[in-house]
C-alpha cells in the first residue's frame, strides 16, 4: 500500500507541476484554460484517492460514526453484536453481559436494531446505510434516534410504551 500511495503522490506532484507551467504562461489560450480545468480535476481526484488510502475510510463520509466514539453501550457489548475475531479470542462476554445486550436490543424493532448495528457498531454512514436498506437518509436518522431513545430509557430504568 505504501508503494501505491508513493506513486500517487508522485503523480500528484507531476500534476501540480503541469498546472504551474500553464499558470506561468504570460497569456492563456482557450486550450490552456481547458487543460488547467482538466488538471485541477485530476489533482482533486488524486488527492481524494490519497486521503482515502491513508485514512482507510471514505473522505466524503463526514457524518460517519467512528467506531471508537460512537457507542452508547459498553464497547464490549457492541462487539457481541458485530463480532471482532481478535476480541473474541481475547475475551468472551459473560452470560450477564449477553443477557443485558439481548435485553436492551429486544426493545428495538428489527429495523431499529439493523440500523443501530450498522451505524453505531460498524460505523457506516447514514447515507450508505440508507442505500443498503433501500430507505431515505432521514429515515435512517429517525430509526436511529428511536433506537437510541429506547436504549437510553432502558439504561435509565424508565418504563415506556411502544406504540
Amino acid at each position: 500500500m505504501r508503494t501505491l500511495i508513493y506513486e500517487y503522490k508522485q503523480s500528484l506532484r507531476a500534476l501540480k507541476e503541469m498546472k504551474a507551467a500553464i499558470e506561468a504562461k504570460p497569456e492563456l489560450l482557450e486550450q490552456d484554460l481547458q487543460d488547467k480545468t482538466l488538471i485541477n480535476s485530476m489533482i482533486s481526484e488524486v488527492e481524494f484517492a490519497i486521503q482515502w488510502m491513508v485514512s482507510g475510510r471514505n473522505p466524503d463520509a463526514r457524518r460517519g460514526a467512528d467506531r471508537t466514539g460512537a457507542y452508547t453501550l459498553d464497547p464490549k457489548l457492541i462487539e457481541a453484536v458485530v463480532p471482532n475475531k481478535v476480541i473474541e479470542e481475547e475475551r468472551k462476554i459473560t452470560a450477564d453481559e449477553q443477557w443485558l445486550l439481548d435485553d436492551v436490543l429486544a426493545d428495538l424493532t428489527k429495523r431499529e436494531r439493523d440500523i443501530f448495528t450498522l451505524v453505531k457498531a460498524e460505523g457506516i454512514t447514514f447515507e450508505y446505510t440508507a442505500e443498503l436498506l433501500g430507505i431515505t437518509k432521514s429515515s435512517v436518522q429517525t430509526y436511529l434516534e428511536r433506537a437510541e431513545k429506547k436504549i437510553e430509557d432502558r439504561k435509565n430504568g424508565s418504563l415506556f410504551l411502544v406504540s
